[in-house]
């Protein structure tokens, strides 16, 4: 926040204060509250005059952030996920193809802006107004997910969780079995029609 925002910020604090105390207070008396106020303001103007924030030559914050964008956006990308139980134990472990995502990422808004008929008073022309409601999802239905990831394992299996994960790029030793051990079949082949 700049100098100068925070000067603003502060005085509407300080007005604020002053509207909620009222007149009853002795004129030539300040109240505590706005002397106390005055006190942080005229400490934190010294301070940020004394200690202005450092110009950074890099940003390596922008850097991981951009690195790790760059890595999940390979198209053939394996990393690996150890499924994890609330108390620690590792329930799964599995070989992940692509990136694991969150069930309430969507390829459409889940919002639409739509025009409604609503009653006229006397003194409204306008028949219709905007409202935002909620849009349906590629498949038709409404509502949202549960709150968990999916990803896609090397074999093409699809995985859903709803709970605690570790996802990284390079295997891991465990020093514990998994409790559930992934059993690699052919695909099944999809039921007869009757």
């Amino acid at each position: 926040m700049t100098t100068g925002k925070t000067f603003v910020t502060l005085a509407l604090c300080l007005a604020v204060v002053l509207s909620i105390i009222g007149c009853d207070e002795d004129k030539d008396k300040k109240p505590t509250a706005v002397q106390d106020m005055e006190s942080l303001e005229k400490n934190q103007k010294r301070l940020m005059e004394s200690v202005k924030p450092p110009q950074l030559k890099n940003s390596l914050a922008r850097e991981a952030i951009a690195r790790r964008l760059k890595e999940l956006d390979q198209k053939n990308a394996i990393s690996y996920i150890y499924l994890v139980s609330d108390s620690g134990k590792v329930i799964a472990y599995y070989t992940v193809s692509g990136v694991v995502q969150s069930l309430n990422s969507y390829l459409t808004a889940m919002e639409q802006v739509v025009e409604v008929e609503r009653k006229q008073t006397v003194a409204d022309n306008n028949k219709t107004e905007l409202v935002t409601m909620e849009a349906p999802d590629n498949d038709g239905t409404f509502g949202k997910n549960p709150d968990g990831i999916f990803f896609f394992t090397t074999e093409g299996a699809r995985v859903e969780w709803n709970g605690k994960f570790l996802w990284v790029s390079q295997p891991m030793k465990l020093s514990q079995q998994p409790e559930l051990i992934q059993v690699l079949k052919d695909k099944p082949s999809a039921p007869e029609a009757p």
